[in-house]
């Protein structure tokens, strides 16, 4: 429950993908302090969030409490909501898969394919793994989890060991670099990063303890996460 969390969380494409171009656009570099503060507010959310989940046991999760809540006008409109903003998020991811496999491609084996090919390939073995048994989607999230992660850990490290102007400073976390032009767009990258750690709700039916299994994958999802977001970044 755990890894699906993380690998839902994609923390390689986070890494290479919105911090990169965080960093690029705004010029803010409290995107460290940034994850961390984001992880300290999920964590209080969560407090009630997991509490929750044992007595609404339901793989709608977000929708089904609020219609608990709220009523269920307010779950349905709360399901389309997130319906449309994952589809279209998952589009997006589609688009930069393509473009950022195309000159692999053509550097490696020397393919000259629209952009667009590697992104129909990647989704048809999305589509096609996502009508396998749990088993084998576990096994596949679970490698290539471990293995993004190494590489966030690889590269960190690397540079620890070899900083800009030869030392390692933590000007990252300082406040006084959080709070300046861009913060706006610095917690939006934030909360980016975190999207996918709550799928362990949606997992409760499937857990044979949930009122255990589910606070603790939530918590360490999402520990794991702040601390290789707050390092990678």
């Amino acid at each position: 429950m755990t890894y699906f969390a993380i690998a839902v969380g994609a923390p390689l494409t986070i890494m290479a993908g919105a911090v990169s171009t965080g960093y690029a656009i705004t010029g803010q570099i409290g995107i460290p302090l940034g994850f961390v503060l984001m992880g300290v507010v999920l964590g209080l959310f969560c407090v009630g969030y997991v509490t929750m989940a044992p007595h609404v046991p339901n793989a709608g999760a977000f929708n089904a409490y609020i219609s608990k809540g709220l009523g269920r006008p307010a779950g349905v409109a709360g399901g389309w909501a997130s319906l449309i903003a994952y589809n279209t998020m998952q589009i997006g991811f589609f688009g930069a898969l393509g473009d950022a496999t195309e000159p692999l491609f053509r550097g490696w084996f020397g393919l000259e394919l629209a952009w667009w090919a590697y992104s129909l390939a990647g989704w048809a073995i999305v589509a096609y793994l996502g009508l396998q048994h749990i088993d084998l989607n576990g096994l596949v999230l679970c490698v290539l989890m471990i293995a993004e992660c190494l590489v966030i850990i690889v590269y960190s490290i690397a540079n620890l060991a070899n900083p800009a102007a030869g030392a390692v400073t933590v000007d990252t976390l300082s406040l006084g670099n959080l709070f300046a032009p861009g913060v706006g767009v610095l917690f939006a990258i934030a909360i980016l990063g975190f999207v996918g750690f709550e799928t362990t709700v949606v997992l409760c039916e499937e857990a044979r303890s949930p009122r255990r299994t589910v606070p603790v994958a939530t918590y360490l999802s999402l520990g794991a996460m702040t601390l290789l977001y707050a390092l990678g970044s």
